[in-house]
């Protein structure tokens, strides 16, 4: 199925609780007997002396590149390149989305095995099997998916809730909340003929995590902030990182079309200042009433969804991320987003434009 490729469910090991960097040691040793760890400067600081600890303590050799450039293919070939010269074993993505996807692109261009170390719990692409280029001028390329799983996700939560802002869980809450209307859409617009198992249980992962959002993120988010050890703010790190990059390697070799994070593109492309001041999914975030109006959802539970998204800190309105609602800007919103998901169709370009209302 899918085009003879095999479906990847994510990560050999996913290990999560408190001081689970200690595995550090004992997951990479079982790879090979040389690391190459990937971090930003800051990252590195914080984590790498426990990190060598571990590794040392586990009889194994090790070489640390500081690098924090963005995710194009110049990155992917110099990072690559770097490893095979190194002569490691396994691959130590240790940080945020870009780091990560980067170590990923890495080591699917090497075929060394990679170790993923998220910082924050907005990053479901330690989890997921495909890693997002970027064009040079900031706009999204492309997603690329993994020719092997990632072989271990290690989420300490002394680092990903004790030493990182509540804005990264929320940011992490919003991302995650997209896949489940933007399946919908691809539903809706596509149908369901050509459906297979994996992405019906994508589907039913989607739906679980949405609802389970709802009903527990807000409470969960206090916590956070309150700086509580609880089961509640764990299952939502769980949601946020393993659940949802669980979700995107089910739809595996099924065609996706999302809105919400097409206008995410829009943002990267057109404002480039907006999202150097923004999270991934603050931005995705403010896109998910206009992908749930374009669904047909109601008005009333769209406003719902955008007070939930408020109670958590993230952003429900162009004028608050400084991007103007005037007409001029909506058209040019509009005609990035319709290009990005289906140029061809009229429809849906005046559905997108009607429910841009959402994001005023």
């Amino acid at each position: 199925m899918n085009n003879r490729e095999a479906i990847q469910l994510g990560a050999g090991r996913y290990i999560q609780y408190y001081g689970a960097l200690n595995e550090i040691g004992a997951e990479a040793s079982s790879l090979g007997h040389k690391a190459y760890i990937l971090g930003d400067e800051t990252t590195l600081a914080k984590v790498m002396k426990k990190i060598g600890i571990k590794l040392q303590q586990a009889g194994m050799d090790y070489v640390v590149k500081a690098f924090d450039e963005p995710a194009v293919d110049a990155s992917f070939n110099q990072i690559a390149q770097d490893v095979r010269e190194s002569g490691a074993e396994v691959i130590i993505g240790v940080g945020g989305g870009k780091t990560i996807d980067i170590a990923k692109g890495a080591s699917d261009l090497t075929g060394v095995k990679i170790i993923t170390v998220p910082t924050s719990a907005a990053t479901c692409a330690s989890y997921a099997v495909l890693y997002v280029a970027y064009n040079e001028n900031g706009s999204v390329n492309g997603s690329r998916f993994m020719h092997h799983e990632v072989s271990a996700v290690i989420v300490d939560l002394e680092i990903v809730q004790d030493d990182c802002p509540p804005r990264y869980f929320a940011s992490g809450i919003a991302d995650a909340m997209a896949k489940d209307p933007e399946i919908m859409f691809t539903m809706i617009r596509l149908g369901t003929a050509n459906n297979r198992a994996n992405t019906d249980a994508a589907t039913v992962v989607a739906k679980y995590t949405y609802d389970n959002y709802l009903e527990k993120a807000q409470k969960a988010y206090q916590a956070f902030v309150n700086k509580e050890h609880c089961d509640l703010v764990e299952d939502i790190i769980c949601c946020n990182i393993m659940l949802t990059g669980l979700v995107s390697n089910l739809s595996t070799g099924g065609k996706q079309l999302a809105l919400a994070h097409n206008f995410y593109d829009a943002v990267c492309c057109m404002y480039k200042d907006v999202r150097r001041r923004y999270l991934h999914g603050e931005l995705v975030g403010l896109g998910i009433p206009l992908q749930l109006g374009v669904n047909g959802v109601s008005s009333g539970e769209i406003q719902d969804i955008r007070d939930f998204l408020k109670g958590i800190g993230v952003p429900v309105t162009l004028s608050e991320i400084g991007i103007s609602g005037d007409e001029a800007t909506l058209e040019q919103l509009t005609d990035y987003i319709l290009n990005a998901t289906d140029k061809d169709d009229p429809k849906l370009r005046k559905a997108i434009r009607e429910n841009l209302k959402y994001m005023m």
